[in-house]
């Protein structure tokens, strides 16, 4: 049997008389998790608490509520894992019992897929949990993906109420995240010759604080499954921005740091590659110049994800957190 996870609460005044569904709703509690805790079995042990209680005794979402109630929320734990579970040392930047934090090594995918089934962070996370609490199983919720070989942070929530919580706050644009990244040339010399590339007026507020900004909507490459290009016709929404950091004339690359204002697969690589300046190492987007990566040996695309800041889901406190640029990856500012 599956341990559940149990969240409290004190009913405000602003709740009195209103139903328990109206106030889990406003915690950020889906239809579905609703859904999930009306079909709860209950058990005659006393011991056992599962889905809703109310001032200790068990109650239904439509009940109705007082001011200072005590609200006693045992959420189902989900009972299949989410991937196999993969023996693999986990660089924690940051745990709770809600969210997990991780930095992320290049070449290793977050999911299973065609090609990477048995070896992927999700069953490294899996492995971490049933070795460290008494779960028999483990479903990790992302927030964010990141590609098979681009490193840095990553954030992960451990149960589905923080996942609600945190997916909306993406969808909503309340996650930051930022990128480092090296690319080929500098992506300067394209202004005026590219379009949807602009400066950013410093007497223009914008959403992100950086120079540069890229809007130049992507779409899937016809019967291509991982290709994205360009497309100003068929592509969705698609805004970047970014700062160039440093430009190195003698090898001819950038570093940058990026943010973006949208979420789209392979959005940066997809978009440094529409400025002729693709990532170094990128082997899908790239050219020849680019896949060298001027002979240093680095043998993925040169992306990390540098920065998060993020409200936690259940505490509700700011948190920011940056990881520095990987050995491979640094060896390029030399």
């Amino acid at each position: 049997m599956s341990i559940p996870t149990l969240f409290t609460y004190t009913v405000p005044k602003d709740f009195a008389d209103k139903t328990i569904e109206a106030f889990l709703l406003e915690q950020g509690y889906t239809k579905n998790l609703l859904s999930a805790l009306k079909r709860v079995h209950f058990f005659e042990a006393e011991s056992e608490h599962f889905g809703i209680e109310k001032n200790g005794q068990w109650a239904f979402t439509v009940d109705h509520l007082s001011e200072g109630d005590c609200l006693s929320v045992y959420l189902p734990t989900e009972e299949e894992n989410s991937a196999p579970p993969y023996d693999f040392p986990l660089d924690i930047v940051y745990e709770d019992r809600d969210i997990l934090l991780l930095n992320k090594p290049a070449g290793l995918p977050c999911h299973p897929s065609p090609g990477h089934f048995e070896k992927t962070l999700a069953g490294a996370v899996v492995f971490y949990q049933m070795q460290n609490t008494s779960a028999s199983s483990f479903v990790c919720h992302f927030i964010h993906r990141l590609d098979l070989d681009t490193s840095g942070l990553i954030l992960l929530a451990k149960n589905r109420l923080a996942a609600s919580i945190l997916n909306k706050d993406m969808k909503e644009g309340r996650i930051q995240r930022s990128y480092l990244a090296f690319c080929q040339g500098n992506p300067e010399f394209s202004l005026g010759s590219v379009p949807g590339f602009r400066r950013v007026h410093e007497s223009k507020k914008e959403e992100f604080d950086y120079s540069f900004a890229i809007s130049a909507p992507i779409a899937r490459v016809e019967e291509e499954k991982m290709l994205r290009t360009v497309d100003f016709q068929k592509g969705q929404e698609a805004l970047s921005y970014f700062n160039v950091l440093n430009y190195f004339p003698n090898n001819n690359y950038s570093l940058l740091q990026l943010q973006l204002a949208t979420g789209r697969t392979h959005q940066i690589r997809v978009h440094l590659s529409y400025l002729s300046c693709p990532l170094l190492g990128d082997s899908l987007y790239g050219n020849e110049e680019s896949i060298v990566s001027q002979n240093i040996g680095l043998s993925r695309q040169a992306l990390h994800s540098y920065s998060i800041s993020f409200t936690h889901p259940i505490g509700k406190e700011k948190m920011f957190f940056k990881r520095e640029l990987p050995p491979d990856l640094s060896l390029l500012l030399q």
